[in-house]
């Protein structure tokens, strides 16, 4: 059998200006970027104002008020580009961010996994290369590859769609839950009567503004307890994160075996000191003495210990 030979074409070969010819054409055509991210779209404006500048297409989830969000370019990615997604996804409170570009630098990908990684589950960041593709003498075709997006995100289809709580919001809700108990229990008196919540992450103050713990059920199977950071002003967390360097020795004995990292998170103006560990997402669900002899302790040690930290060293 002969086989034809893929050819990948410069996409500026099918569309030679993005606003004109790009734009309108991924407008027209958004059912298959639907059918990459699994979400319905419905577009409802192209080239729309959002203070002074002008966001490339404007649409809602099907049969919903989220608002959709789709930034499109014909170049590399770039700084430029990322920043407007940023700004229009703010002003119109945006719930789908897609950000649109044939060539995927490194950094803006990392940037792209780090926004969904600190967002609500409201938000959701994605990623997509478009690609063009001829075989042989054919016609021009474009595919749609998902560079990034957030984890597990067909469950946040259904979030998104009805509104209504997904089978891991009532398992946070509950793993929260008997955390608080479990914390009030061992003393610790913010954990007393504390609502819960449905969200990934939960913060504990350190009678310091600016200065918070969190512990987070991260991506990848991983609960990660961090000394978050998060001034208004980027210098004083600069400041605060080179204290705790110059100090991590003693910090670092603090913690017996477990493994400290100092993240700088370059390229923000937040820092962090955090410690993670694997644990197993469906043990957890199934095994309540698996949260509570195992997980809970193990999130109330270390919750214990960066505050420490924070107060020797910080506050």
């Amino acid at each position: 059998m002969k086989l034809g030979q893929i050819e990948v074409v410069d996409p500026r070969s099918v569309w030679q200006h993005e606003e004109r010819d790009f734009t309108p054409w991924l407008a027209e055509n958004a059912n298959m970027i639907s059918e990459v991210i699994g979400i319905p779209i419905e577009i409802e404006q192209t080239e729309k104002y959002v203070g002074n500048f002008k966001l490339d297409i404007l649409g809602k989830v099907e049969n919903t008020d989220k608002v959709v969000v789709i930034e499109n370019q014909l170049d590399e990615s770039d700084h430029k580009h990322l920043g407007q997604l940023i700004t229009y996804a703010s002003g119109l409170n945006a719930a789908i961010i897609i950000w649109v570009t044939p060539v995927i630098r490194d950094e803006h990908k990392t940037a792209v996994e780090w926004l969904n990684d600190i967002s609500s589950d409201e938000v959701s960041f994605f990623l997509l290369k478009p690609e063009v593709i001829r075989i042989d003498d054919s016609l021009p075709a474009i595919r749609f590859n998902l560079e990034s997006g957030p984890s597990e995100f067909l469950r946040e289809i259904r979030e998104v769609t009805n509104g209504e709580d997904a089978p891991r919001h009532i398992f946070r809700k509950q793993f929260w839950s008997e955390l608080f108990t479990y914390m009030a229990e061992k003393g610790d008196k913010s954990s007393k009567g504390r609502r819960t919540s449905k969200r990934s992450w939960i913060q504990f103050s350190v009678g310091k503004s600016g200065i918070l713990v969190n512990a987070c059920l991260a991506q990848n199977s991983k609960l990660r307890i961090e000394l978050y950071l998060q001034d208004k002003l980027a210098e004083i967390n600069t400041q605060y994160y080179h204290l705790l360097l110059e100090n991590q020795e003693e910090i670092r004995n603090l913690f017996d075996r477990e493994e400290l990292i100092f993240d700088s998170m370059e390229g923000s103006k937040v820092c962090r000191l955090k410690i993670e560990r694997s644990y197993d997402i469906q043990r957890s669900r199934d095994d309540e003495d698996y949260r509570s002899d195992d997980l809970f302790p193990w999130i109330h040690k270390n919750v214990e210990l960066l505050k420490q930290v924070a107060n020797n060293y910080l506050v």
